[in-house]
């Protein structure tokens, strides 16, 4: 047989029988057979490497970015209305469910130095302004006893001054022991506040709560806007936190033995837990075997094509089907 009738018989039918049969050998493939850690490392190595390395990377981005926000801009609609009713169902009713994580955890997130900041600040505010409108009758009660001692300075001295200059001293001293007493306040209660927060969050007898908490404010985020997320989006300098991240991974890669032993590190994780499976139990047990099986059939079917219908195709069968030498 030549090479023109071979390619002939290598036509569109033959072809997705021969993906089929690619496609079955592989899911039945053992997983760590498919792919081991080795090439995990080398596979990731070499394509983050190569795009970190890319003068086009960033560029690419932040082209890519600007498009999308000038495309949100213009958009007004909101998340609810681009989102479909399936997936914002089945993510409401994941966030919905009653969860209780250990406290400890909890207080390791929230219990920050920045955070303690705010909160505290936060907290002094409150405070001041509450004790200042207490205080307010007070000051009115020392400006009319001013008033009251201008109108005796004429008869009457006071040994250590006016009496509204007393009166000053006192409200300004009202003034500074409230700004100590709560800044005394805040600082012992500090403690006592994130704990509260935490077993807010870990109670399980409040877990019904907290997965109120989060349904609402998913249906909050659900009411924003496209045209909200594109400024958001703009203000939050992505393209000045992807070129420091790049930076970061650049740094990261340039350490071999570093890289290499988290990357292999990640890949054992990620493989070991089922070494004698096959790939298509392992699709079988995520549900994903349907889902993926016809996809990567077709792929594989139109990438065998596209190689049998090139020139380069054709030469090397022709090299191979020539008669050898003698």
């Amino acid at each position: 047989m030549d090479a023109t009738t071979l390619k002939t018989k290598l036509n569109d039918a033959a072809l997705s029988q021969l993906a089929a049969l690619s496609l079955e050998t592989l899911l039945d493939t053992p997983v760590t057979a498919a792919l081991d850690e080795q090439t995990v490392v080398r596979i990731t190595r070499s394509v983050l490497g190569g795009w970190l390395e890319s003068n086009e990377s960033m560029p690419a981005f932040n082209r890519l970015l600007e498009r999308v926000a000038n495309e949100l801009a213009n958009d007004r609609r909101t998340l609810k209305q681009v989102i479909s009713v399936d997936v914002r169902e089945a993510v409401r009713e994941v966030v919905s469910r009653p969860f209780s994580p250990d406290r400890a955890v909890v207080l390791s997130l929230i219990d920050r130095d920045p955070t303690r900041e705010l909160v505290r600040q936060l907290l002094l505010d409150a405070l001041l302004d509450f004790g200042r409108k207490l205080s307010a009758p007070v000051s009115g009660v020392a400006k009319g006893l001013g008033s009251l001692a201008k109108l005796a300075t004429e008869t009457v001295k006071s040994r250590s001054g006016g009496l509204g200059s007393l009166m000053g001293a006192v409200s300004g001293e009202v003034e500074r022991q409230l700004e100590k007493r709560a800044s005394e306040f805040v600082d012992a209660a500090l403690g006592g506040i994130f704990g509260q927060i935490a077993d807010a969050i870990s109670d399980p007898a409040r877990a019904s709560e907290a997965a109120e908490l989060r349904t609402s404010m998913f249906d909050g985020a659900m009411t924003l806007t496209l045209h909200q997320l594109s400024r958001e989006l703009m203000n939050a300098d992505v393209p000045g936190g992807a070129e420091m991240l790049r930076g970061a991974l650049r740094r990261w890669l340039a350490d071999a033995q570093l890289a290499d032993g988290q990357l292999k590190a990640l890949a054992a994780f990620a493989l070991k837990a089922s070494p004698h499976r096959t790939v298509r139990e392992l699709l079988t047990e995520w549900g994903l075997l349907e889902v993926v099986t016809p996809v990567l059939r077709e792929q594989l079917h139109a990438r065998m094509k596209d190689v049998v219908a090139s020139d380069a195709f054709a030469k090397w069968l022709e090299a191979l089907l020539a008669p050898g030498p003698g």
